[in-house]
């Protein structure tokens, strides 16, 4: 216990030295309130330092009066009793002594009191940084939920509209000959018919647009052993005629005979002479869109069923503009055959 008061004099007193330095920061008070405080923490400095020097003494005692008994334990039963004996009445002693307790003047119940509540100060300063983040977590999540709850509502009106039209619908047709509803119903589809087509038109109107324009170069460039379709996207004519090296880097154009010959051949093993609209192939670019526009005209004539073969197509050759399909996931090869290739069913999660 003593011990315990001695490890504790030093935190007192840095305690005190914090808060003096503390009233630093606060108005100055008078000089006289000043002195009356030091003089009332001495004092309790001093009755803190008498009290250690008592409980040393009175420790210093009793293990001078109890130096045979206190250091060892004695193997005989009766020794044994009597140490024990004389530890349950230092026990008792200790048990029946009125607690120490700072007289009414000391500066002691005002530190801890201090202490106490700079400690509470700190942990309501912690418990609002936690509570504001937690606002901001549920300020999201709130935000969050009021989204969902406002796509939910408007998907609610679109069905209860929808809901409300087919009631129209069948109260109107609920009076209809099943020759009326039948002429309906074709008149309809052929509606559809027509939509679909001239959606599909005009679908592929652009398709072949973005080929020409755009698509087409690449798949060239690639075909010509230069990079795959993406990594670079602005060839020209003359990129494709000067051709690519073994690193896949453009070739510096040498205009002549020998360039325009070599070009030639090169279009005649690639794509082929008589493969065009025209009955030739006048450059690459021309040559990889006729390519890729016939694979994909292929492609969908065998989805639809307008073919013999089935769903797949059959390659003729490894080609970019079927590799750039399968990397677009646009057409997907055969598990077992590498040369058939077929388009991807697109509706079919839709269904």
């Amino acid at each position: 216990m003593a011990s315990n008061q001695a490890d504790e004099l030093p935190n007192i007193q840095q305690y005190a030295s914090d808060v003096h330095g503390s009233l630093q920061h606060t108005p100055r008070p008078r000089q006289s309130d000043l002195d009356a405080f030091e003089a009332r923490l001495d004092q309790t400095v001093q009755e803190l330092r008498e009290r250690v020097r008592e409980q040393q003494r009175a420790l210093e005692e009793l293990r001078k009066s109890h130096a045979s008994t206190a250091h060892f334990r004695s193997e005989d039963p009766k020794t044994q009793l009597h140490q024990l004996r004389v530890l349950k009445d230092a026990y008792d002693g200790l048990t029946s002594l009125e607690p120490d307790i700072p007289a009414p003047a000391s500066v002691l119940p005002p530190l801890l009191a201090a202490r106490i509540t700079q400690q509470v100060i700190n942990e309501t300063k912690n418990a609002i940084q936690d509570s504001r983040k937690q606002l901001a977590n549920t300020k999201r999540q709130l935000e969050c939920e009021q989204g969902n709850l406002r796509d939910a509502n408007s998907i609610t009106k679109s069905l209860e509209s929808r809901i409300e039209q087919l009631q129209v619908e069948d109260n109107e047709t609920s009076t209809w000959s099943p020759s009326q509803l039948a002429q309906e119903m074709l008149t309809a589809t052929i509606k559809r018919k027509d939509t679909y087509d001239l959606e599909t038109d005009r679908l592929r109107a652009n398709l072949e647009s973005f080929t020409n324009d755009h698509l087409a170069s690449m798949v060239a460039a690639e075909e010509l052993g230069g990079p795959i379709v993406g990594d670079l996207l602005e060839i020209d004519g003359d990129m494709l005629a000067a051709g690519f090296s073994l690193q896949g880097k453009p070739k510096p154009l040498k205009p002549g005979k020998s360039v325009e010959d070599k070009r030639q051949r090169r279009l005649d093993d690639i794509w082929g002479m008589g493969s065009g609209t025209d009955g030739a192939l006048s450059s690459e670019r021309e040559a990889a869109a006729h390519e890729v526009q016939s694979l994909l005209q292929s492609l969908y004539a065998a989805r639809i069923g307008q073919t013999t073969s089935g769903e797949y197509v059959v390659l003729e050759r490894d080609s970019a503009a079927a590799r750039f399909l399968v990397r677009a996931k646009v057409a997907q090869l055969h598990p077992k055959d590498a040369r058939r290739l077929r388009l991807i069913d697109f509706g079919r999660e839709l269904e």
